[in-house]
């Protein structure tokens, strides 16, 4: 196999981002486009030469397809990537992968037992100081870490409803969450507050605007995550601070970093296209058969969509402690 036969289910704003590298890749060639908005998978049909369907079970019935990009609301996950792996396809779902951990973990039993490649949308994984950054903590004896995010509110329809994305937490700072844990480990317990009241004026909006959850890794490490959606320009997608015995490193989400040890400091930036590379490593897993050259499986991705979940129980519980 040279080429990856793709089909995609949802053609709104995330799968725009991929479409982009899609192009860049002569290994991928888009197929077939599904979107209940027909205008929607009629274009993306067009700028691919695909063929356009509404209904995804018709695409996957009718189309011999190689892999399948999940592209939707966290809401609509409703049997979708069962489907199309019972029809032989391999999976990249974008974060977060839905709603219900019951739901994940038929999709990764199912992922494991029919043997299919599958990649999760955190493309900061790929960051290419990333690993740098790993190896320095990895010599360190971590005493604590924090991170802060506060950005804008996205007005995507469901985005402002909880129940069609979660939350806050679940559906944006969850790629801070899972860089914490790529490099730091599991997470064993959260506990955590939120708020409400900051944004209004925003119809059917009924989500956190601002949360500090507390985290104990398994290390023995402790973490907070201090995140909100309420600023009109934000303020950066995520600054974290990692204190250590002998120093001090701070990385963004977008990884650029800095490390201070004594009267040491190193500084780094990236420069690859991560984006590009996370969904190129998915087509490579695929033409190679080799599920290892993917960062973010959705195996692995399940435990941090467990983490982001048991911290939106503990808001809705009112702090409560929840063990993961």
């Amino acid at each position: 196999m040279d080429k990856v036969r793709i089909g995609f289910i949802g053609c709104g704003g995330i799968a725009q981002y991929h479409f982009g590298h899609m192009e860049k890749l002569a290994k991928a060639r888009v197929v077939a486009t599904c979107d209940k908005i027909p205008e929607r998978a009629q274009a993306a049909a067009t700028r691919f030469g695909a063929k356009p369907y509404t209904v995804y079970a018709e695409m996957l019935e009718r189309e011999k397809l190689d892999a399948v990009y999940v592209c939707v609301e966290p809401s609509a996950h409703d049997g979708m990537e069962l489907m199309a792996i019972e029809r032989g396809c391999h999976l990249f779902v974008q974060k977060p992968m839905t709603l219900s951990m019951d739901y994940a973990w038929r999709v990764r039993d199912a992922l494991a037992a029919k043997g299919r490649i599958s990649a999760v949308g955190f493309q900061c994984r790929y960051v290419e100081t990333l690993p740098r950054v790993k190896a320095w903590l990895q010599g360190q004896q971590i005493g604590m870490v924090s991170c802060f995010r506060l950005g804008g509110l996205p007005m995507v329809w469901w985005w402002r409803e909880r129940r069609h994305s979660g939350g806050q937490v679940i559906e944006q700072t969850i790629h801070n969450y899972d860089v914490m844990r790529y490099l730091l480990g599991e997470v064993t317990a959260v506990c955590g507050m939120s708020r409400e009241g900051v944004v209004s004026g925003v119809d059917r909006y009924d989500t956190e605007d601002a949360s500090t959850v507390v985290m104990h890794f398994a290390s023995g490490v402790v973490g907070s995550m201090t995140t909100g959606c309420f600023s009109p320009g934000g303020f950066g997608n995520g600054d974290f601070l990692f204190y250590t015995r002998k120093g001090r490193l701070t990385y963004d989400l977008g990884g650029s970093f800095r490390i201070q040890e004594g009267k040491l400091t190193i500084e780094g930036k990236p420069g690859n296209d991560y984006g590009l590379e996370s969904d190129e490593a998915f087509l490579d897993a695929i033409i190679e058969n080799d599920q290892g050259l993917v960062m973010s499986p959705y195996a692995d991705a399940c435990k941090t969509l467990q983490l982001v979940i048991g911290a939106t129980e503990s808001f809705r519980k009112g702090g409560v402690l929840v063990k993961l």
